[in-house]
């Protein structure tokens, strides 16, 4: 460490050493960097040509110097007025923004896909600067050498989160930020997992989320997805939130966040931390699993394969219908696993499920539990098991039927609908440290946590002046800060909506999803730069259970897919118990923008008409657009609109009994030209009574005349 003699200048570096120790891999370097920052109140053109200097070093400057030099540049730049454009010339200049100095040349126009609105000069300051200014709350507690302790280690924790570093999308390299993924994770062989038998849709979605992307985020995907390895968690990953390459709590997914990018990588499925990768369970806690969960820490082939083939289906469904991309996640790649790690270094899968020396403790109860689940196989009506003796045998029955495969996602996000309600409960804290991360945590820690989940959800927040005291108390704070509450009741009327539309548009094509798209673990919540802005998005994912009926003759088989719409419908909105409602999309996010009755009644209402515009506007394309008519049987679009028509006269009787004999012959002549067996309208009927609740409450969609009828709570 550099000591230039002062005393007072020896006491401020003795406090940074004391601050900084196990904080950073070369903790005099930060000292330095801190020692130097401190002393600059005003901004420093000569300062920041040193920062850029460090934050673009390799080699010589570990990872964690140099994110902490670019987020004392974005402090630096923080400094400067907006009017201020020769000084602002020159760093987009050294940033790669400008691809020349001078005050008539713009900035590139890669920035429009990163989310700014203009490559004009002057706007696109401002712009930048906004962005930046999103970590004010942390900026503004730096007050040279007089800042607190407590403010010097809440700019540390901050410089740790690669995504939080605006800048770092413009220092770091694609190369070397892979590097530093990779340094992280375990990585093994695997095999391009090519489906030949595969709808077209799949691989032109692929190649259409592959090109909205950002330039960094292309560039590091492809780094990812090309060798077709298998990446797995390792000791070094991180479970902290927002961490460069994340294994979120409560998991068996990685989650990559990129330096300066709101767009989030997910890799499915990586593994369980520890000696066993992979693993084999029939049963847990005296239940049997679930088919699927029996390959445990890992995907199974044929699984990733039909949820790519639906996902990518109704997400090109949702953008023909309403013009933009549907709150999904995209599916980018899928590879074959062919090798794992092992004891000593990694092993084939065969080998990994059948040697006890490369599966290490525990091989006993793995392999009784490998005959445990063929045996389920086969009396599950698995017949194509191969036939073949032995342990080698039973291992390559086990692995012909999962045959693990892993996925590379885009588009996801950790930040769970269950996790965030449960994060900003009263034990958030107790939940996330001790029994997440299973590390002690103090109070600056929780407040820390806090803003770090408030920002997310709000896009831009603004912490309360109250201390710290426990978690209710602070956030009760911040949500009666007026800009966060206003914030909180625009976020929230527009996630419902967001919902209703995905929904609507689900609903319109007769699909469903028992529940599983809609679920509070697979639906998360994502703050995103937009058009200059900070915005929140809800993101739907793990559409494993997806169904898109699409029959040849059109048949819609009501008596089995409205049951599963009602699954869909109480996921989403779950109004018939108080415990439901708690656990739904809807209670989740009452829990987490902490709603009131009034906002409450808004929130229905806009998600109702939200709803029916959806469900009216994707019917109508069907019927008139030639490309989405393209993705159904002639018979489906054909007979799109007479259940509709069904329910909304079967909904207009009301117990009326001479209108009802009325409407059933006028119903049974319709049916009849249409090439309906003659005892259909009898079963759609007795449907129609079974989930008579169900259809009242959604008799807007069916008949404009039944919508002052239904209720306005969305069940």
């Amino acid at each position: 460490m550099r000591n230039l003699g002062s005393p007072g200048r020896i006491s401020s570096q003795k406090r940074l050493l004391n601050l900084l120790t196990n904080k950073f891999s070369d903790v005099h370097q930060a000292v330095e960097l801190f020692d130097e920052f401190l002393r600059h109140r005003a901004y420093s053109k000569r300062f920041c040509l040193r920062l850029l200097a460090v934050a673009k070093q390799r080699g010589d400057v570990p990872w964690d110097i140099r994110r902490l030099a670019i987020l004392m540049l974005e402090h630096q730049i923080l400094k400067l007025h907006p009017d201020n454009l020769d000084q602002f010339d020159f760093l987009l200049a050294q940033l790669k923004l400008k691809p020349a100095p001078g005050l008539s040349i713009g900035v590139v126009s890669s920035v429009l896909r990163e989310g700014f609105s203009t490559t004009e000069l002057r706007p696109f300051i401002r712009e930048f600067r906004t962005k930046l200014e999103r970590l004010n709350r942390v900026h503004d507690k730096i007050r040279g050498k007089r800042t607190s302790d407590q403010a010097l280690r809440e700019f540390t924790e901050l410089s740790r989160r690669d995504c939080k570093l605006s800048l770092g999308r413009y220092l770091f390299t694609p190369e070397e930020i892979v590097d530093e993924i990779m340094s992280q994770l375990q990585v093994t062989d695997g095999v391009r997992d090519l489906d030949t038998s595969g709808p077209g849709h799949v691989e032109s979605e692929t190649k259409c989320a592959l090109k909205l992307l950002p330039d960094l985020e292309a560039k590091v995907l492809k780094r990812l997805y090309e060798p077709s390895d298998i990446y797995w968690v390792s000791e070094a990953t991180s479970s902290e939130i927002n961490s460069l390459v994340e294994y979120p709590t409560t998991t068996v997914v990685l989650v990559i966040k990129l330096p300066g990018s709101d767009i989030e990588f997910e890799i499915k499925r990586a593994g369980r931390q520890g000696e066993h990768s992979l693993n084999v369970v029939y049963a847990r806690n005296g239940y049997t699993v679930p088919p699927s969960h029996r390959l445990d820490g890992g995907s199974m082939q044929w699984l990733l394969r039909y949820e790519a083939n639906k996902a990518t289906k109704l997400s090109l469904i949702y953008r023909l219908v309403h013009g933009i991309d549907a709150p999904m996640s995209n599916y980018i790649s899928r590879a074959s696993v062919y090798s794992l790690p092992a004891r000593e270094d990694k092993a084939r899968t065969l080998s990994y499920f059948t040697q006890p020396e490369l599966f290490g403790e525990g091989f006993r109860g793995m392999r009784r539990a490998m005959k445990e689940s063929v045996a389920a196989f086969r009396s599950e009506g698995n017949t194509n098991l191969p036939d073949m003796p032995g342990d080698w045998g039973v291992t390559a029955q086990f692995i012909g039927q999962v045959q693990p495969a892993q996925a590379i996602l885009s588009g996801t996000s950790s930040f769970r609908l269950d996790k965030l309600a449960a994060y900003l409960s009263s034990n958030g804290p107790e939940r996330y440290f001790k029994k997440g991360l299973r590390v002690a945590y103090s109070t600056h820690d929780a407040k820390i946590f806090a803003d770090t989940i408030l920002e997310e959800i709000l896009g831009r927040y603004q912490p309360p002046r109250e201390r710290y005291k426990n978690h209710d108390q602070y956030l009760a704070a911040a949500f009666s800060v007026a800009g966060n509450r206003a914030r909180a009741d625009q976020v929230y009327k527009s996630l419902l909506q967001q919902i209703a539309k995905f929904w609507g548009t689900l609903l319109a094509v007769r699909g469903y999803t028992r529940g599983e798209s809609f679920v509070a673990r697979n639906v998360g919540l994502k703050s995103f730069w937009s058009k200059g802005q900070w915005n929140v998005k809800i993101i739907f994912m793990d559409h494993d259970a997806l169904v898109i009926p699409n029959s040849r003759s059109g048949r819609f088989f009501a008596h089995g897919d409205i049951p599963n719409m009602t699954l869909d419908e109480r996921y989403i909105w779950g109004r018939s118990t108080p415990e439901r409602f708690v656990a739904s999309e809807a209670g989740c996010l009452q829990t987490i923008y902490r709603v009131g009755k009034s906002l409450d009644e808004e929130g229905q209402a806009v998600a109702r008409v939200e709803l029916k515009n959806a469900y009216r506007r994707t019917q109508h394309q069907m019927m008139t657009n030639p490309e989405l008519r393209r993705l159904f049987s002639k018979g489906v679009v054909d007979r799109l609109r007479d259940w509709d028509t069904l329910v909304g006269g079967y909904l207009r009787m009301n117990g009326d009994t001479s209108a009802a004999a009325k409407w059933k012959q006028e119903m049974k002549k319709m049916l009849t030209e249409k090439g309906y067996k003659q005892d259909m309208l009898d079963a759609y009927v007795g449907v129609m009574e079974k989930n008579k609740a169900f259809l009242t409450r959604q008799a807007f969609l069916f008949d404009s005349k039944a919508e002052k009828h239904a209720k306005l709570e969305l069940n």
